[in-house]
């Protein structure tokens, strides 16, 4: 007997509870995170049938990809739902976090239910289906969250996944292309990018991109052209309410630290620099995104419970 089929005996353990009462893991931040994570990076898998074409039992996934840097993070998701498998590319650096194990499985189902904002939530509800008639269970299938995007970590899930921190500079300040006649710019930016159109469902992305737009007091920029949505925030004006969110919901992935590296960036943007300034912004830049050498993982210590 394999191990999934092993784990069958124990998925009472996860199965939403009946009479209004809500689980533990619908109260959870780490529901709100991969919710986020998944929404962003996700995959998820379910068969067309409960049997193959061999009539032996298919199986219904979730999958996360991720590069290579951030496996200390995968490694810490694994631990934390007990179990998962992770796949290392042998061409690249790409990764993938798969759960499959049934027991694992419907215990992320229950973790992230009720707290997704995007169209993937069909290809969640489509999964419990399959749970469902597979198990004899009755998983609720809840609609779209609407809490305030500022009162749980789904946007910090959902910005490890796709989005990111940028410093450019320009002029005298810059690194590769200086140009002493011209002033010296520092530009900080935060920027989330999505498609216009789910890929899966051709359902618009436009309305929730709106409403992280407006959290975040900017403008979504949408090109009908490439099928884009982007919304960029590099306004001083902005950095409280950006601050404030990622403080009390710090991302997880190596992003933290471009994060920190962007706050840091931010005391030298609309400012005259000396040359002291000019090399302290350069050497930020410089450890930035792709050109990061140097991980600490110690913001993990605060993962979400």
């Amino acid at each position: 007997m394999n191990e999934d089929m092993k784990s069958n005996n124990r998925i009472d353990l996860y199965e939403m509870k009946a009479g209004g009462v809500k689980t533990q893991e619908e109260y959870s931040d780490l529901g709100f995170y991969l919710a986020g994570l998944i929404e962003g990076d996700g995959n998820i898998w379910i068969p067309k049938s409960q049997r193959s074409t061999k009539n032996e039992l298919t199986y219904p996934s979730i999958a996360i990809t991720f590069h290579r840097k951030e496996l200390p993070l995968f490694e810490r998701i694994k631990c934390e739902l007990g179990g998962g498998y992770i796949y290392k590319s042998r061409s690249d650096n790409g990764c993938r976090f798969r759960i499959v194990k049934t027991e694992i499985l419907i215990k992320v189902v229950n973790l992230i239910n009720g707290k997704f904002r995007t169209p993937k939530i069909n290809s969640l509800h489509k999964i419990i289906d399959f749970i469902n008639i597979r198990h004899n269970l009755s998983i609720e299938k809840l609609p779209l969250n609407k809490d305030y995007l500022g009162s749980n970590p789904w946007l910090s899930g959902f910005v490890d996944a796709d989005g990111g921190f940028y410093i450019g500079l320009r002029g005298r300040y810059s690194i590769k292309n200086k140009d002493l006649n011209l002033p010296g710019v520092v530009i900080c930016r935060f920027h989330l990018t999505q498609r216009i159109t789910d890929k899966l469902t051709n359902e618009s992305c436009i309305p929730f991109m709106t409403e992280i737009a407006n959290y975040f007091t900017c403008k979504l920029y949408v090109s009908n052209h490439h099928n884009i949505a982007n919304m960029m925030v590099s306004n001083q004006n902005v950095l409280k309410i950006i601050n404030d969110y990622f403080d009390r919901y710090p991302l997880m992935t190596s992003k933290y630290l471009n994060y920190l590296s962007f706050l840091e960036g931010m005391n030298y943007a609309r400012k005259c620099l000396s040359n002291d300034e000019i090399e302290r912004i350069q050497f930020i830049k410089s450890g930035m995104n792709i050109a990061r050498s140097h991980y600490n993982w110690d913001h993990l210590n605060n993962f979400y419970k």
